[in-house]
């Protein structure tokens, strides 16, 4: 018996190497064996940058201005060189920071209608800022971060909008349901294609025939922010109805149906309100619709809505509805979208040209978006930075830097404002640090924040977007040291061009 499976497996090693005899060509293989060169190495150790003092730097920046902010606040009648000092500092800051947001024309000011829109939220109510991203804000990453920082300065509760199924979980609300519901997705690697277009603010719907429950709890982990933990009010946002589509809500002290007697195209909302807080709620829904998203805030305030796509580079908003879009950010009340992208892109970018491609199709989004709802201001986030080994040596991923001019470029181009994330952590190789730092602020794929790297990127991103708003605060206060005629631009805010009145 042994000899006769020394046999077969002789006559089948001869059998293998006869095919492949056939498709092995003729004049052998050619492969090159690359080691790093010395200079490589080099070069690595000289682009990387020392953390620290990197992010040192741009604290102290930020601190300085807010402490200035601040200061002149307090002072009924600061006099003139004290405001051009102040004013000088500010300018500085946003032409030097890695930290400042990169405005069209330079001009801050196309920002005051979100201020005035958060000072306002007491005497007009609610409003919604967007947060559009891929998979580095999963899980409530950077938006729960600015969404705290805002509900403590403007007021507001709740995490806002929540898709019907979630896509991953999230620290800010956990969901369950009676049953799954057919979901389709309209980017990532999650996407499911529809037939039309109506994926709805979330970029993501679910079919309802006939019935559902779906369970909502406001978490109260650790890392779960303290003006997330408890809710006001309940939204329901569903298009394309059937008749008498009803949806009951359950929570505490309440239990209410509301029926939509009449078949209808477009959105609906269905809404509850409560004086009390609420930290989890149960919605019974019954019938035949298209439902996009539940949202669970309070009757003033801000909220941020943090809508990640996992594997999406941010071109998708065509293949959105434009009426159901507009339809939902007019009742969402919104001043202001984020669309944080690139890392996807990345990785499928091997030439200039295919970076300009990715300009483009980027451009028509931020167009789009535009043109659907003019009212809304819009900041574009661009990547990270992310590593890969490239002949043995780990560093950033090629074209990663033109991948952030183009998308820097493309947003100014558009009437969009754009904050600079890869230069922030420090530019090229930056991401190499953020890895090694201790807590780990990136994991080990190099690519994505850990959430106390997230929390330190979103704190950065967080104070430069609140010192535009103290410095709109500090003109405010001391208009009376301005030029006569309408300020608008940075060269009509040059300190050594004011002709300050007299007091």
């Amino acid at each position: 018996m042994k000899n006769f499976h020394s046999i077969l497996f002789f006559l089948s090693v001869f059998v293998l190497l006869g095919a492949i005899s056939f498709v092995f060509p003729k004049d052998g293989l050619e492969f090159t064996l690359r080691f790093p060169s010395f200079e490589d190495i080099l070069l690595s150790k000289k682009d990387s940058i020392n953390l620290e003092d990197n992010l040192l730097n741009i604290e102290q920046g930020l601190t300085f201005v807010t402490d200035s902010t601040e200061l002149f606040s307090e002072i009924e009648n600061t006099d003139s060189l004290a405001f051009i000092d102040s004013l000088k500092f500010f300018q500085n800051f946003d032409t030097t920071s890695v930290a400042r947001i990169y405005f069209p024309n330079d001009n801050p000011s196309i920002l005051d209608n979100v201020f005035e829109a958060l000072d306002n939220t007491k005497k007009n109510g609610y409003l919604h800022i967007l947060h559009y991203g891929d998979s580095q804000i999963e899980v409530d990453r950077i938006s729960g971060y600015l969404r705290e920082a805002l509900q403590e300065r403007f007021g507001g509760y709740g995490a806002g909008l929540i898709p019907i199924m979630p896509l991953v979980p999230s620290t800010a609300v956990g969901q369950t349901f009676s049953d799954s519901l057919p979901r389709y997705v309209a980017s990532g690697t999650m996407r499911q294609k529809l037939s039309h277009n109506r994926y709805g603010i979330l970029a993501q719907m679910c079919e309802l025939k006939g019935s559902v429950s779906l369970h909502f709890v406001a978490r109260n982990w650790k890392q779960t922010y303290a003006h997330t933990r408890q809710f006001y009010r309940v939204r329901l946002f569903l298009g394309n109805n059937a008749k008498n589509f009803s949806a009951k809500l359950i929570a505490k002290g309440i239990d209410s149906t509301q029926v939509i007697e009449e078949e209808k195209f477009g959105l609906s909302e269905i809404s509850w309100s409560t004086k009390s807080p609420i930290t989890e709620c149960t919605l019974n829904l019954k019938g035949n619709a298209e439902l996009y998203a539940v949202s669970l805030e309070s009757s003033s305030g801000v909220v941020v809505d943090n809508i990640p796509l996992r594997g999406s580079a941010g071109t998708f908003f065509t293949g959105i509805s434009s009426s159901l879009l507009k339809e939902t950010m007019t009742a969402l009340k919104v001043p202001m979208i984020i669309m944080e992208y690139g890392g996807n892109a990345v990785p499928s970018i091997h030439s200039l040209e295919s970076v300009q491609n990715y300009k483009k199709d980027f451009g028509r989004q931020i167009r789009y978006v535009k043109n659907i709802y003019p009212n809304a201001f819009i900041l574009v986030i661009g990547p990270a930075d992310m590593s890969t080994k490239f002949d043995g040596v780990l560093q950033t991923w090629p074209f990663v830097e033109e991948v952030v001019e183009a998308m820097k470029e493309v947003a100014l181009e558009n009437g969009a404002a754009f904050w600079n994330m890869f230069e922030v952590m420090g530019g090229r190789n930056s991401m190499i640090q953020w890895v090694s730092h201790k807590p780990a602020w990136a994991g080990s794929d190099y690519i994505h924040f850990t959430p106390q790297g997230a929390s330190k990127i979103a704190s950065l991103f967080t104070e430069s977007f609140l010192h535009y708003y103290d410095y709109y605060k500090f003109l405010q206060r001391n208009s009376h040291w301005l030029p006569s005629e309408e300020i608008e631009t940075p060269e009509n805010w040059a300190a050594d061009s004011l002709e300050l009145s007299e007091e």
